[in-house]
């Protein structure tokens, strides 16, 4: 039983499993997912996916389902730690964008005076299984607003951004979400607001976003990008505008264990059957 694996996520726990990896599509009888693209039609001899994360979005059911292979995703209690970790490391994004240089200088002992966070506005947008956890924790630092589909009508969207001092995006990548924030709900941002998007990439449109926190005080802290590794010009900005980490908001060694002990059942299952 050959099994490719389109991410990294696993290479160090790969070795010191029994499992046969192929770096060939046509090899391959189980694929491990994660969030790149693959091309389904080189997998000749698959027999089973699974896709390590909660997005699907490169994952092709009608393909699939025509060709009688299952999906597998994250249990539950897999699920529960990444969408923990994702709001951790969501709220940890957001006080390093408010606490930006707060910390002065001690060779010269001068301090900066800082905006108390307590009177500041956090809009959470989508308040599904992230989205309602990084709203829970934030409640301890400062006042939090939310916004979701399931609760909210849209007249209601434009009146909390434009109030919103840091605005954090958790709704799934969708063709009715891609470039959700376009120029207009981006024109809704107040000056000096910061944004925060551990969701998708794309669900920014990039170049109406680079235009927004170039032409103002705006900053963004941003987990996830339209290319991966991501080189765009809104990396030109530099930390102080755009702060970046390698999609890694739910990269937990927890996750990561437990994703692969489920890889491991499954492929227990298929070499029974």
């Amino acid at each position: 039983m050959k099994v490719y694996f389109n991410t990294d996520t696993f290479d160090h726990l790969i070795p010191r499993s029994s499992i046969e990896r192929t770096l060939k599509p046509e090899e391959a009888d189980f694929l491990v997912l994660g969030a790149k693209k693959v091309i389904y039609d080189q997998f000749t001899r698959l027999k089973a996916v699974y896709r390590f994360g909660v997005g699907s979005e490169n994952v092709d059911f009608e393909y699939l389902k025509r060709k009688n292979i299952p999906v597998h995703f994250p249990g539950e209690e897999t699920k529960s730690i990444l969408y923990d970790a994702t709001a951790n490391f969501t709220v940890y994004g957001i006080l390093k964008l408010l606490y930006d240089n707060a910390w002065g200088d001690v060779d010269s002992w001068k301090k900066k005076q800082r905006d108390f966070v307590g009177h500041q506005t956090a809009l959470v947008i989508g308040t599904g299984n992230i989205g309602s956890r990084v709203a829970g924790k934030l409640k301890v630092f400062m006042k939090v607003e939310s916004y979701d589909v399931c609760s909210n009508v849209f007249d209601e969207l434009e009146p909390l951004v434009r109030k919103s001092d840091v605005i954090t995006v958790h709704i799934p990548l969708t063709d009715q979400t891609v470039a959700f924030f376009n120029e207009e709900k981006l024109s809704w941002v107040k000056d000096g607001a910061c944004l925060v998007n551990t969701a998708r990439g794309d669900l920014f449109h990039e170049d109406a976003l680079y235009t927004k926190l170039k032409n103002s005080n705006c900053r963004a802290f941003f987990d996830v990008f339209w290319q991966e590794p991501y080189k765009g010009k809104l990396k030109d900005l530099g930390p102080g505008k755009f702060l970046m980490s390698p999609h890694t908001a739910s990269n937990t060694k927890e996750f990561v264990t437990s994703g692969f002990g489920e890889i491991v059942s499954i492929l227990k299952g298929l070499a029974h059957e």
